[in-house]
């Protein structure tokens, strides 16, 4: 769903829409601003594209200039007062959709005034409007910018959770979701993990941590269960595997070195 659709008449401040466009894209994220010049990919159906994303909006813009009312079509006619003219219909279906419709005057353009208009857009000429002004353009933007979020109650909350994404980013805090369903017994997720020594799992493990030599030349797999095993000890520097082990472990060893040992690992 587009949060804003940019209204505006061919003829009547395309330089306007066009700039209203890419400031609100600046400010809340392209993908939250309709302007069918630039939102409507090209060899797309337009007349889809505008009805989908006018239904879909939560705030349409109208901007309107001091010649919107007066602009005619090719049979003489005000092009407002054509039912077929695309600014009107946009309109009318926003209000249908219960939009927020927020006029846009440039400069000095007047309000609109009912009579002026034809029944189905009637409802503009009460809208509380903003202006965009040449002079004091930045502080109207921000107004223009303002008026929209306010309106637009999910495009805030979108900015609110983009926002907060983005500082635990900035802060460096890492983010691990649940990826494991449920687990009987002990179970490890993280997003960064490393480790270095043994580790052991069972009743009655003992694990010797230390430096120096190893007094160990035995490789052991990954095992489970209730399991017997021996274990000879020579004395002397050695390499040696990291073992992981779960459950009741019987070890027998054999003095080979001047050690033994005998118990629950």
């Amino acid at each position: 769903m587009t949060s804003c659709f940019i209204n505006y008449r061919t003829g009547d401040g395309e330089h306007v829409a066009l700039l209203l466009g890419r400031e609100l894209a600046q400010r809340f994220g392209a993908e939250e601003v309709f302007r069918a010049s630039d939102s409507i990919p090209a060899g797309s159906d337009f007349e889809q594209e505008l009805r989908k994303a006018v239904r879909g909006c939560e705030v349409l813009v109208a901007v309107i200039g001091s010649e919107w009312l007066e602009i005619r079509g090719g049979d003489g006619r005000r092009a407002v007062d054509n039912p077929e003219d695309w600014t009107r219909w946009e309109i009318a279906a926003a209000f249908a959709s219960g939009a927020t419709v927020i006029p846009v005057l440039i400069e000095a353009t007047p309000r609109l005034r009912k009579d002026d208009l034809p029944k189905e857009l009637a409802p503009l000429a009460s809208c509380q409007y903003r202006r965009l002004r040449h002079r004091t353009s930045s502080s109207d933007l921000d107004e223009i910018a303002e008026a929209v979020l306010v309106a637009a109650t999910e495009l805030d909350r979108r900015l609110q959770a983009r926002s907060g994404k983005e500082t635990a980013v900035r802060n460096g805090e890492a983010r691990t979701d649940n990826s494991m369903a449920d687990v009987d017994g002990i179970a490890v997720q993280a997003r960064d993990y490393s480790n270095s020594g043994v580790v052991v799992n069972g009743n009655g493990a003992t694990t010797n941590t230390g430096s120096g030599d190893l007094n160990q030349n035995s490789t052991v797999t990954h095992v489970s269960g209730d399991q017997s095993s021996t274990t000879y000890h020579v004395a002397g520097d050695q390499n040696s595997t990291t073992n992981h082990v779960s459950g009741d472990q019987t070890v027998r060893g054999q003095n080979t070195g001047g050690t033994y040992g005998k118990g629950r690992r």
